[in-house]
């Protein structure tokens, strides 16, 4: 799993501080740290407070830690890139995997609970939950907006779109009536080796069901709907289509998490018709498969949703407050 930045920055402190590169009794300042590893002071506090709070740093009659649980001198100077890759570390953070493994979870929390209702998200309080700065929430919270997830309302404030089934119908709608159009488009441009990657994708989690991870299903989901759809060739079409996506988001924060995994074949076989008739070169085959398998599918999504709403269990994040009635 992706590290937060907070577990990072906590690594290259521990590790230089072991190392002897960051001396006993040298000031440790959040703006200094904030400065060479690129980030807000928030993270950096927390860290800091972190390891106040495992003896390995001590407050002193000053601004700032001191390292070491009881130095007997302290040591003042500003701290460098190079301390921390002396002891065989970085002076950075992977923010964008680290960025992407909290929107991830944001995600999941806020698609569950957009489920059963109308919420608003507080963004002062996700950046607070998260320990991370406002651009980071500021950013996570834009992908959930590109998604059809979030909407915003007022300054920090956010409401979370509900998933109700009119909304649902409505999404479906508008995939029946675009992603057909660029599965025939894309017939005429996808490679041959492209098809057969997802072909034996699907043959490879065939025979392994239901002993899979959910994320693979999504990833089975995203082979068609998304990457398959891209090489249409209509960039503006795939925008529009971006809004449908909390379609497939239902489906990938319930499947083998909140519900188990249907007996039976999800979706291998509908997406394996679409596969081999683009395989063939036959356009309007590979469209008529496609639109047939978004119209049977949005019956057994909407069974799942209802299903949830009725029965599922939440426990909603501090950063979420509910508009309306469950």
């Amino acid at each position: 799993m992706t590290k937060t930045l907070k577990d990072q920055l906590y690594e290259a402190l521990l590790r230089s501080m072991a190392s002897g590169h960051l001396e006993p009794g040298l000031v440790l300042l959040e703006g200094n740290i904030a400065d060479i590893f690129g980030m807000s002071r928030s993270p950096v506090r927390q860290t800091l407070g972190r390891l106040h709070d495992e003896g390995v740093i001590s407050r002193f009659d000053g601004r700032g830690f001191l390292v070491g649980r009881a130095p007997g001198s302290i040591v003042r100077r500003s701290l460098t890139a190079a301390d921390f890759r002396a002891a065989g570390g970085r002076a950075s953070v992977k923010r964008t995997d680290s960025w992407r493994a909290l929107a991830e979870r944001v995600e999941h929390d806020v698609v569950l609970c957009s489920m059963k209702g109308r919420l608003e998200l507080n963004e002062l309080q996700l950046a607070k939950s998260l320990g991370v700065s406002r651009a980071t929430t500021y950013r996570i919270l834009l992908q959930l907006q590109s998604l059809g997830v979030v909407e915003k309302v007022k300054y920090s404030s956010w409401n979370v779109v509900p998933l109700d089934d009119d909304r649902l119908h409505q999404l479906y709608d508008a995939r029946r009536q675009l992603e057909p159009f660029m599965i025939a488009r894309a017939c005429e441009r996808i490679a041959d080796k492209a098809i057969q990657r997802y072909l034996d994708r699907l043959d490879q989690a065939q025979s392994r069901y239901p002993r899979i991870e959910a994320s693979q299903l999504d990833a089975l989901e995203n082979d068609l709907h998304h990457e398959a759809l891209e090489q249409g060739g209509n960039p503006e079409i795939l925008i529009m289509l971006q809004r449908t996506r909390p379609i497939l988001l239902i489906s990938k924060h319930l499947l083998g998490g909140e519900i188990e995994l249907p007996p039976g074949d999800p979706f291998f076989a509908a997406h394996r018709q679409v596969f081999e008739a683009m395989q063939q070169r036959r356009a309007e085959q590979a469209s008529e498969a496609l639109y047939r398998h978004i119209k049977d599918s949005e019956a057994l999504v909407q069974e799942r949703l209802a299903n949830f709403r009725h029965a599922g269990e939440l426990r909603e994040p501090g950063y979420l407050r509910w508009l309306s009635q469950r």
